[in-house]
Formats: C-alpha cells, sequence, structure tokens
C-alpha cells in the first residue's frame, strides 16, 4: 500500500501542468499541521526525502530514517481527507555489542481534517481525527492501531508572521499521551519563509524538544522544505529532522 500511495504520487507529478496556482497551506514541516485545508477537488502531495532522527542512548546509537507520504483530498470546502504511508525507511543500531539493520515499509494512515470558517480576519483553527493503518513489520511498523485527535489555532500578525498553538491527544494500544507545540513563522524573503518551534509531549508522545525550519516555494505550486529538532533530555531523540516538498494539484 505503501508503494502504491507513492506511485500514485508519482504520477500525479508527471500530470501536473505548469500554470501557476496559489498553493495551499501544506502540513509540513513541523510538529503541529496548517489552519486550511485544500479545498474542494483538489489534491496535494506531501513527501519526506526523507525525514529521521539520531539518538544515543545506554551505549547504543539508533539511526532511523522514512520517505513518509502524505497524500491529501479536498472533499469540501472545509474539509478533506488525509492518506498516509511511511513508504519506505530503515533503522540502523550500532554499539554496546549489537550491530543491526533493518529497511521496509512502514505503517500507513488515514485521517479527516476540518478547518472551519470562522468570521475573524487574523484567527484560524483547523482539527484533524486519524489513526494509524499497522501493516508495517517490526522494527519500522506494526506497533499497534493508534488514534489521535489534534487541533492547531493561529493568528496572522503583521509584516505576514504569524503564531500557531498545537494540541494532540493519542490512544494507542499500548497507551495514551498528549502533545503541546507552539510555533512562530516569518517570511526571509518573498519566496523563502522560516519558523521556530517547541515540542512538550508526555507519556507516548513524550518529547521535549526545540527546533526551526525552511520553506522555499520554488514555483507557485512546489514547496520545498529542510527542518531540525534538537532533543533537550534523555528520553527525546537527540536530532530529528529532514528534508522533503509539497505539491498541489487542482
Amino acid at each position: 500500500m505503501g508503494r502504491t500511495l507513492t506511485g500514485m504520487a508519482m504520477a500525479m507529478l508527471a500530470c501536473a501542468g505548469a500554470q501557476a496556482a496559489q498553493a495551499p497551506a501544506y502540513d509540513r514541516p513541523g510538529i503541529g499541521f496548517s489552519t486550511s485545508t485544500v479545498g474542494k477537488g483538489v489534491f496535494a502531495w506531501e513527501q519526506g526525502l526523507p525525514d529521521g532522527s539520531h539518538d544515543r542512548r545506554d551505549g547504543v546509537t539508533a539511526t532511523t530514517w522514512t520517505a513518509d507520504t502524505l497524500l491529501r483530498l479536498g472533499v469540501g470546502r472545509t474539509l478533506e481527507l488525509q492518506l498516509g504511508a511511511d513508504t519506505w525507511g530503515g533503522q540502523r543500531l550500532r554499539g554496546a555489542g549489537l550491530h543491526a539493520r533493518a529497511e521496509g515499509g512502514g505503517d500507513g494512515s488515514i485521517a479527516v481534517k476540518w478547518a472551519p470558517a470562522l468570521d475573524n480576519d487574523t484567527l484560524t483553527v483547523a482539527f484533524k481525527f486519524g489513526t494509524t493503518l499497522p501493516w508495517g513489520q517490526a522494527p519500522l511498523g506494526g506497533d499497534g492501531q493508534v488514534r489521535d485527535l489534534g487541533v492547531t489555532v493561529a493568528w496572522a500578525l503583521p509584516a505576514d508572521a504569524g503564531l500557531a498553538l498545537h494540541v494532540d491527544r493519542q490512544w494507542g494500544d499500548d497507551g495514551g499521551g498528549w502533545l503541546f507545540s507552539p510555533s512562530y513563522g516569518f517570511p526571509l524573503g518573498e519566496d523563502v519563509a522560516a519558523y521556530v518551534e517547541a515540542g512538550y509531549g508526555q507519556d507516548e508522545q513524550h518529547m521535549r524538544a526545540a527546533g526551526a525550519g525552511l520553506t522555499w516555494m520554488a514555483t507557485p505550486r512546489l514547496q520545498l522544505d529542510a527542518s531540525f529538532l534538537r532533543g533537550l533530555d534523555e528520553e527525546t531523540a537527540d536530532w530529528q529532522g529532514g528534508v522533503g516538498l509539497a505539491l498541489y494539484f487542482d
């Protein structure tokens, strides 16, 4: 299924026209998601190239990466369906007498995102409810079904800057958890923007991290991105981040 999603995405890329159009707000990069949907009848493809993490704990160094795929389909003016998959990934463990490597496909996901229209020029909000599809195999997937409900609230600020607050609650076969993430975005030029963010989570979503990212609208439809997170305690991966692209088709 993960490879099928990638094949669909590549086919859409090949068929994309060169006509300029205004792209919707993409959900990558960053911890949270945007406060908009793509619009009725619009597709968006968001792809990690890849995203990953690096962590050293108890003498063992763990490096993981995944080419995660997200397809967004607008089913209404304020409603969209999201299909995701960890299309291909890998994990490498070294140290303390351990040397292991694994590669393959991970789990999938399905979600519904709703961004209600508000009678406010500066405030926007979006809700997303989803569940994982644990078709992958350990250690890259197959950890059981996880459901989550998230909300992002954003405020437009002067000079095209913006502040967003993201909260997510998760329930899974191994327990639950919650995550809170504030972020601040600002432009660096006509087509380049940056953001800083932090993440604080508990239980199964444990996180103590801070980081930043860049986005570049290479064309009116195509966004390229790079981002990182630095772990701030022993239970959070030392480094997370990656590079990716996002492209939309109307």
